[in-house]
């Protein structure tokens, strides 16, 4: 039967493969989904390993009229693993389990984890074997780029622009882009923003971007600075000499790529509409510069572009 060999050892495209075949979809989804509301509030594991796969399965043939989640496995900030589970716009549903090694063993740590919309359901902790925990090997699709931010200084200039991105412009490519057109091999382009700013004498990062065209490694960053400020100037002014682009490989596992992109002072110091002008143009030339690395993969990147940039031209054209 179908249902008994999905959770044997099998690649993602040979799960595909034995779902598309399926003759009762509707069926088959109804019993996923009651399958996977009863591991959702795992306790051990192998009810975690069991949720994976179900997310798996739903996500190649729907989830329906049900919300789609995606299933993660990762580190907590201690170091411990971190299983949960997403929606496409980054919402935690379900149990979000932190868990902690026990002699012979590991068990979700009940004070680091919580419960997410299971109303009447308890965090259970049971000590089991140290067995691997997976994370979904597909994805649902979702908005293709994402602007995020590692730190939240930036100065005053750009707050209003920084505002912006996470008011507008985001919640405006999530409802305006058109993943499910595109293609599944792209999961998700997320652009950080490295802004320069100045909290103190003690806490300062100004960037200078460096010349493409000399191609300098990393650590020859500090040495081509002093050929253009001196170690008081530096030390003085926190100045930090970076690439304008620094685009990450492409993470087949997650389909996830990592971009930064990075701002100088004097950018803050420009009109908030010519930020929000300038800001569309890299957004767009990093996307383009992934496009054209990965022009053999399997994705749709000029319908992709073309939604991009008509939801980029609308941000930078709406006045404050």
């Amino acid at each position: 039967m179908i249902y008994d060999r999905i959770f044997e050892e099998i690649s993602i495209d040979e799960l595909n493969d034995l779902l598309v075949t399926a003759e009762d979809t509707d069926g088959l989804r109804e019993a996923l989904l009651n399958d996977f509301l009863r591991c959702a509030n795992y306790s051990t594991p192998e009810q975690w390993n069991r949720a994976v796969r179900l997310c798996e399965c739903l996500a190649i043939i729907g989830w329906g009229d049900h919300e789609g989640v995606e299933a993660h496995a990762g580190k907590y900030i201690n170091g411990y693993p971190n299983t949960f589970f997403s929606t496409i716009n980054n919402e935690v549903r379900y149990l979000d389990a932190v868990w902690s090694r026990r002699e012979g063993g590991i068990v979700i740590d009940r004070d680091r984890s919580s419960l997410n919309s299971m109303p009447n359901r308890q965090i259970v902790p049971v000590i089991c074997e140290n067995v691997k925990l997976h994370s979904q090997r597909n994805w649902l699709p979702k908005c293709p780029v994402q602007i995020v931010r590692t730190l939240e200084n930036c100065y005053a200039g750009s707050r209003q622009v920084m505002d912006s991105i996470r008011d507008d412009l985001n919640p405006s490519l999530l409802k305006k882009m058109r993943p499910h057109l595109y293609g599944r091999t792209l999961n998700r382009v997320l652009i950080n923003c490295a802004m320069s700013f100045n909290d103190g004498p003690h806490c300062k990062t100004n960037y200078v971007i460096a010349d493409e065209g000399l191609k300098l490694n990393k650590s020859e960053y500090y040495g081509q600075l002093l050929t253009m400020y001196t170690e008081k100037m530096i030390e003085r002014d926190g100045l930090y000499l970076r690439p304008r682009y620094d685009i990450g490989p492409f993470r087949k596992s997650t389909g996830i790529i990592h971009a930064t992109i990075v701002f100088e002072k004097e950018f803050s110091e420009k009109p908030a509409t010519e930020q929000k002008r300038l800001m569309s143009q890299y957004f767009l030339t990093t996307v383009e510069r992934i496009t054209d690395r990965q022009k053999r993969t399997d994705y749709n990147f000029k319908l992709m572009m073309e939604d991009f940039s008509s939801v980029l031209n609308e941000w930078s054209a709406c006045d404050y």
